[in-house]
């Protein structure tokens, strides 16, 4: 008999996996945020890139936008919101500890949410934009590793 959420299940485990498990590429969010300083993560290497900390909020808020959707909250959320990007010195008084803990809060938020649905969830649309769920879901992985990627360049900029 098949296993009625196998792709759901892979949607969590390659979710699971680019926050803290094994992945190809060899990085996750664990290995390359855990032990930066606040300096570190506030520190613009070069002007016009993204701080780490920017980054991590910008995950932060979209995965948060999706959490919303799935509890059937409607969000507002778009390229031009202020919250999209937030400003550096902003979040700089917010505090690297904090953003570092809210990532990995709406990371198992997120993941938690995902366990208790089944594969034709996935084709269900939100919204009523003819958009499904397994593009959105897959979209934010593809949005969480694009991130990864910058994160290690500005990490690499700053050596």
């Amino acid at each position: 008999m098949k296993d009625k959420s196998k792709d759901m299940s892979h949607i969590v485990k390659t979710q699971r996996n680019v926050i803290g498990g094994e992945n190809w590429y060899g990085e996750n969010f664990k290995n390359k945020i855990d032990g930066l300083t606040e300096a570190q993560a506030f520190e613009r290497p070069v002007a016009r890139v993204h701080t780490v900390a920017e980054l991590i909020s910008h995950i932060t808020v979209w995965r948060d936008s999706i959490i919303g959707k799935l509890k059937g909250q409607p969000t507002g959320l778009t390229m031009e919101s202020p919250e999209n990007w937030k400003d550096n010195e902003l979040l700089m008084q917010e505090g690297w500890e904090r953003l570092k803990r809210e990532f990995y809060e709406s990371a198992e938020t997120l993941i938690s949410l995902l366990e208790k649905r089944e594969d034709a969830f996935l084709e269900e649309t939100y919204n009523g934009n003819g958009h499904d769920w397994r593009g959105l879901l897959e979209g934010l992985i593809q949005h969480d590793i694009y991130h990864l990627g910058q994160i290690a360049i500005t990490l690499k900029l700053m050596e």
